[in-house]
């Protein structure tokens, strides 16, 4: 650990996402390094910004940016939030930055991220952070955030991660203005973010790039969403989690949520936009 108990952090992925998490917890004092590979000149020249939907900018001057895992060397934590379509480079990336003692933390959407760092290191602990956070990057070194408040994170124990690592992660991201919760289950979690991640990513794109409000104010639309997250809830039944049919698929808490925010356009969608890669 570095001083007060806070961990030396490397953010292997410093997109949208992790770049909101490195310039948060920067901000707060947490000594953090950057993974950069296309934006390490900006960052270098410029700087990193993180501009909240309020209005507020958080800005870190002079970014400890480095271009490789070999420069940054071992940390306390790894926050992984590369793209899961890149997750085979992750046995390429990580020996450098993980000593016997580290806590590997994904930020990643989808499935197979916690067995993917658990088969690398069997003996690191390792904890899921599942976010409900709206982050676009703008440009190189620039991240917007477009919730109101931020939303939140919910993060769970996986392999080896004990209560008190989690705590400890929780404690310092909400130090950061990170919002921060913690999951009873961790599997069950990772599936119920699955019931929107899924209809809304892919829908988004497919009805030409509006936002997750235009899918919930259309009925047709509305019932696609709903067939979806069904599908989802049963396959999350046949493996063991049990999601209440009312927690979204009859019109629950993520079309009151979509219905009332202003235009949200899924991180699929703005890859989609800008003719970037993305994940299915």
């Amino acid at each position: 650990m570095e001083q007060a108990g806070k961990p030396r952090v490397g953010i292997i992925g410093a997109g949208a996402l992790g770049g909101y998490f490195g310039i948060r917890l920067a901000c707060s004092g947490v000594a953090v390094r950057f993974l950069l590979r296309s934006d390490y000149a900006a960052a270098r020249t410029h700087g990193l910004e993180l501009t909240l939907a309020d209005g507020t900018v958080l800005r870190v001057e002079q970014p400890d940016a480095v271009q490789s895992t070999a420069e940054m060397g071992r940390v306390d934590w790894a926050i992984i939030g590369l793209k899961t379509t890149l997750n085979h480079r992750l046995a390429e990336l990580l020996p450098p930055v993980v000593g016997p003692d580290t806590v590997l933390i994904t930020i990643q959407n989808g499935l197979g991220n916690i067995e993917v760092l658990n088969g690398l290191f069997p003996r690191n602990p390792v904890i899921g952070a599942l976010c409900q956070i709206g982050v676009n990057r703008t440009g190189p070194g620039r991240v917007r955030s477009f919730v109101p408040g931020d939303g939140f994170v919910q993060i769970g124990a996986g392999p080896n991660a004990t209560a008190a690592q989690v705590e400890a992660c929780r404690a310092v991201f909400e130090a950061a203005g990170i919002r921060t919760r913690v999951a009873a289950a961790l599997g069950e979690a990772i599936w119920r973010k699955l019931m929107w991640n899924v209809p809304f990513n892919g829908l988004t794109v497919a009805i030409g790039g509006r936002g997750t409000d235009a899918v919930c104010a259309d009925p047709a639309l509305r019932a696609v969403a709903r067939a979806l997250m069904e599908e989802i809830r049963a396959a999350a039944a046949a493996l063991g989690y049990a999601i209440e049919p009312e927690f979204e698929c009859c019109g629950g808490k993520f079309f009151g949520l979509n219905r009332t925010a202003s235009r949200i356009s899924t991180g699929m969608y703005v890859k989609v936009d800008q003719h970037r890669r993305y994940h299915i």
